[in-house]
């Protein structure tokens, strides 16, 4: 039930009531909401890769290749989904330090992560409807920069003490 919750408030960002209600969870929350994010975008993409026959125009025994698609692809989905939230949340902090917010790399690392639920599902979407296209990923990366953004103004300046 906790998943439903966080999949619904992570649709509501940039609102933020569901901010605060995603900034309380704890990061193993986070982590398993991030993984099932990541096995919805890999889950078809296996299944293509699983069903493609190219791989026998290769030397790769079939074996090797379900073992690659089944075991690795998984755990570089994984590593590439966390440096790229990490680098996100890192361009979050340098800009929150151009508009004067006073955000930490955690939070923004954890806003980052519920960011991509609406680009994921987008991208899913899009992916087994018309495939991989530039425009789906332009769209894509405008609502996930929009969102952090606004998640980085609804906080108020700091307070210049002297």
């Amino acid at each position: 039930m906790k998943l439903m919750s966080t999949f619904i408030d992570s649709l509501r960002l940039p609102n933020k009531a569901a901010m605060k209600r995603l900034n309380k969870l704890e990061m193993r929350h986070t982590i398993l909401f991030l993984l099932s994010l990541l096995l919805v975008i890999a889950l078809p993409i296996e299944i293509n890769l699983l069903l493609d026959d190219s791989y026998k125009e290769s030397e790769i025994p079939q074996n090797i290749y379900i073992i690659q698609i089944l075991l690795f692809y998984p755990f570089l989905m994984l590593f590439l989904g966390i440096a790229g939230i990490s680098v996100l949340a890192g361009i979050g902090v340098g800009v929150s330090k151009l508009v004067h917010r006073h955000l930490k790399f955690q939070f923004l690392w954890k806003m980052c992560a519920f960011a991509l639920t609406k680009p994921i599902i987008i991208f899913s979407v899009a992916n087994v409807l018309i495939g991989t296209h530039w425009i789906v990923n332009t769209v894509i990366y405008v609502l996930l920069f929009y969102t952090i953004l606004r998640m980085i103004f609804h906080y108020p300046r700091r307070v210049k003490t002297r």
